[in-house]
């Protein structure tokens, strides 16, 4: 800034005005000092800013999502937000949200962060970090176990709500539901989700037609076999792309064709499966991007007054809906 105000003939204070736009100075100055400091390549000191202020630009991520297909929706959903108001985002990645390296928070707190998103790849609860006490937290895609810390998930029941009505619209009324781990959260939603939609026409759930099989591809192929071989079924709703893409092959050994002879719903929507599979898989998608984007401005709103947890005020839950991705699967 030194250098800026010799070059112009002005005082620092008037610099310091100018790159602020603030009134104190006429626009013609303003204009002038723009253009010098961009022929010297000044930057603001986004440390010394922050000092200054008591405040921060900087937010932090922490997340074992940057190796998912999920990490470009949650970053850019979350970075969209903060940089609408001149923020930025520190990412760090790890295996263990609930657990980072110590050395991860210690550098995300180093540099004065505003607050912390901690967001994991599966819908679960997590316990925050004592480290992390006295630092505004909002979790995203989990929450906290032990319900102190306001979070960010999807609506895991409207979600299999959402794909059993794909179905149910399309015609097939004899469906069945290959499932994730009983015990997850996105697994008790999603069948909850599947019941609702099929009482609402009065069909009655058939518990030996929803089958738990993982979360991968050939539990997906297996719960599909066992399925479609033992039942007369003309639709499947599975609980995640992956075990739709083992469905698909159990039902061609099977020579049954998608989506003459059976329509079958996947979730998560998975880009890189649901669009590559043919046919096309129709599907329910996480909203990543919108949860990146709420975490974020909720961590905004935060800022401003530091979490407590041990005041005992009720902590928010916001619940968003995953939408419906249509494709040639029914």
């Amino acid at each position: 800034m030194s250098d800026i105000a010799r070059r112009v003939g002005l005082s620092r204070s008037a610099v310091s005005f100018a790159l602020n736009n603030e009134n104190q100075v006429s626009e013609e100055t303003r204009l002038r000092v723009v253009a010098a400091a961009a022929e010297l390549g000044y930057r603001p000191n986004a440390s010394a800013r922050s000092l200054a202020s008591s405040s921060t630009e900087l937010f932090g991520l922490v997340t074992d999502i940057v190796t998912t297909p999920f990490a470009g929706d949650l970053i850019a959903g979350a970075q969209d937000a903060f940089w609408s108001k001149g923020k930025s985002l520190l990412i760090v990645g790890t295996d263990h949200p609930d657990r980072p390296e110590k050395r991860s928070l210690e550098m995300m707190l180093e540099h004065r962060v505003g607050g912390i998103m901690v967001a994991t790849t599966y819908n679960r609860p997590i316990k925050v970090p004592k480290a992390l006490d006295g630092t505004s937290v909002i979790l995203v895609h989990c929450f906290d176990a032990a319900g102190l810390r306001p979070s960010v998930v999807p609506d895991e029941e409207l979600g299999g709500y959402t794909a059993t009505k794909m179905l149910l619209d399309a015609g097939r009324r004899s469906l069945g539901m290959i499932n994730l781990d009983p015990d997850l959260p996105a697994a008790r939603g999603r069948h909850e989700g599947y019941l609702r939609a099929l009482g609402e026409l009065g069909i009655q759930p058939r518990p030996s037609v929803v089958v738990s099989a993982g979360a991968d591809a050939d539990g997906g192929y297996e719960a599909a076999k066992q399925l479609l071989s033992t039942q007369r079924l003309d639709g499947l709703f599975c609980a995640n792309d992956r075990l739709a893409m083992g469905a698909y092959q159990a039902a061609g050994e099977l020579g049954l064709s998608i989506p003459q002879d059976i329509s079958v719903v996947g979730f998560d929507n998975q880009e890189v499966i649901a669009r590559f599979l043919r046919p096309a898989l129709s599907t329910v998608a996480l909203p990543f991007r919108e949860m990146g984007r709420i975490g974020a401005e909720l961590l905004m709103q935060s800022e401003a007054e530091p979490a407590h947890p041990e005041d005992g005020r009720p902590v928010a839950q916001v619940v968003v809906p995953p939408p419906p991705v249509p494709r040639a699967s029914i």
